[in-house]
């Protein structure tokens, strides 16, 4: 029998057609992975770290009311936040002196008087030698100076100049203040370093000191140690009295604080010590191919509760992140402390 041969349209492609098809698709592959190429993301992901480390830092600051800071680095473009938390109040209203959060002092001499810096302060003026107040912290975790820290106290030095330099405090070998002969105070921190081994040892002592007459007799004056890794810093009544750059970590708390630490006893009254440490920090860097723009401040500083410590910021903070194709992208901190 003879089969008829169909005479219905063919469905399928052509070689021709399959060849033009891909043809197509490679062209429009090609176009799309050019505009992917050409497609910079750069931009967004550097000023979205920059707006992230800054926002981090503030939200610290409104959650735990305590300080918070970003640190910069221009030259490398990195970043470093770092939340400040008190690990530690005193005041001297009563004995036993008891500070914020429970650590009770043994009291070896020292002796309250009622015309303190706030209230009533502890004297070491008429002691017999030996006479200190010890305050056992170096069993609590929270006592961890290695990433920085401030302390802060008021002081007011018996007489003459040359009557009232002596040691004023101590911790273990973390860091200690002296008050000199000329008026001047000193202070130090210990170095931890890392030997070639790999092995963590006490380092020697960094000091700084202030220039004389930076403290007067018998009136009260604020003192501030401020280490950041950065540099050192000694303050009073909120003055820059000396500085030193320093970025080795402090060495471990391993002693309680000593006020009066040595056997002679300082000639004068302690008020309203306080001691914070680095509690958190997270660090990040800018991408390939952006860099902070000339002028970008090394630190910005939150004050407790969210806004620009008015301290260090006088106005709103303006800095830049420069690109390889020449934009130029501003980043804004106001004064209460919102990123734009």
């Amino acid at each position: 029998m003879e089969r008829k041969q169909s005479t219905g349209n063919a469905t399928g492609f052509t070689l021709i057609e399959l060849l033009l098809v891909m043809a197509l698709i490679a062209m429009m592959l090609g176009i799309g992975l050019g505009m992917f190429a050409h497609l910079d993301l750069g931009d967004r992901v550097a000023v979205a770290l920059v707006q992230d480390a800054l926002r981090s830092a503030q939200n610290f600051s409104v959650a735990r009311s305590a300080p918070a800071r970003v640190r910069i680095d221009v030259k490398t473009g990195a970043m470093r936040t770092e939340g400040m938390l008190v690990i530690g109040t005193w005041h001297f209203e009563s004995l036993p002196l008891r500070g914020a959060f429970g650590v009770e002092a043994a009291l070896v001499g020292g002796h309250l008087v009622d015309d303190g810096f706030q209230g009533k302060a502890l004297s070491f003026v008429g002691e017999p030698p030996r006479s200190k107040v010890e305050i056992p912290v170096q069993n609590d975790s929270s006592w961890n100076l290695r990433d920085g820290f401030a302390l802060r106290c008021a002081l007011r030095p018996q007489g003459t100049a040359g009557e009232n330099g002596g040691a004023v405090l101590s911790i273990g070998e973390s860091l200690g203040i002296e008050t000199t002969g000329s008026g001047g105070v000193r202070a130090w921190i210990g170095a931890e370093i890392t030997d070639e081994r790999g092995d963590v040892r006490r380092g020697g002592k960094i000091p700084v000191e202030s220039p004389a007459g930076a403290l007067l007799g018998d009136r009260w004056s604020v003192v501030e140690l401020q280490y950041d890794r950065r540099a050192l810093r000694l303050l009073v009544n909120g003055a820059l009295a000396g500085e030193v750059e320093e970025n080795a970590p402090v060495w471990k708390v391993d002693a309680p604080i000593v006020l009066s630490p040595s056997n002679a006893p300082w000639r004068g009254a302690i008020d309203s010590l306080s001691v914070s440490a680095v509690a958190a920090r997270e660090e990040s860097r800018l991408p390939r191919g952006a860099t902070f723009a000339a002028g970008t401040p090394a630190e910005i500083l939150f004050a407790p509760g969210g806004g620009l410590d008015r301290d260090a910021h006088k106005e709103p903070v303006k800095l830049a992140i420069d690109l390889e194709d020449g934009r130029h992208i501003p980043v804004l901190v106001n004064l209460f402390g919102t990123v734009q």
